[in-house]
């Protein structure tokens, strides 16, 4: 399994990889709970974000934009907020970086606003298929 280690975030190289890592083998499927909205995801309007959940899992991709800094920094902050409003409590989250080409270190931080306001709910977050240039963004903007 490739996993690759940073202190804040659980990052994989594939997203089969990360689904797994995401489930307990104990798991069975189970009955969805959403809260406090009991709509489906394709239902939830997002600016920069995909949500689909296809299982146990709650997959988020990114949508419209390849390069993510200040400009689209406030547009996904505010998804990232709502998407943590709208999941239920011990929600598993894999988010994809498939075509994403940079992440801005602001933008790193929305991401781990997010990840830490669903810990807060005993919920886990994943991040799968970055590719190089992004993935190291995310290891540069913690050295300093």
């Amino acid at each position: 399994m490739a996993k690759y280690r940073h202190r804040i975030f659980e990052m994989y190289e594939f997203r089969d990889e990360a689904i797994q890592a995401l489930t307990p083998k104990s798991e069975r499927p189970v009955t969805e709970v959403f809260a406090p909205d009991t709509s489906s995801p394709e239902s939830w309007n997002f600016k920069y974000l995909a949500v689909s959940r296809p299982g146990s899992v709650t997959q988020v991709q990114f949508t419209k934009a390849q390069s993510f800094g200040e400009e689209t920094l406030g547009d996904l902050r505010d998804d990232f907020a709502q998407l943590a409003d709208k999941l239920g409590k011990n929600s598993k989250v894999l988010v994809d970086f498939t075509g994403v080409e940079s992440f801005s270190s602001q933008c790193i931080d929305a991401l781990a606003l997010f990840n830490q306001k669903l810990r807060t709910k005993g919920s886990r977050i994943a991040l799968c298929c970055l590719d190089t240039a992004t993935r190291e963004s995310f290891f540069a903007s913690r050295t300093s």
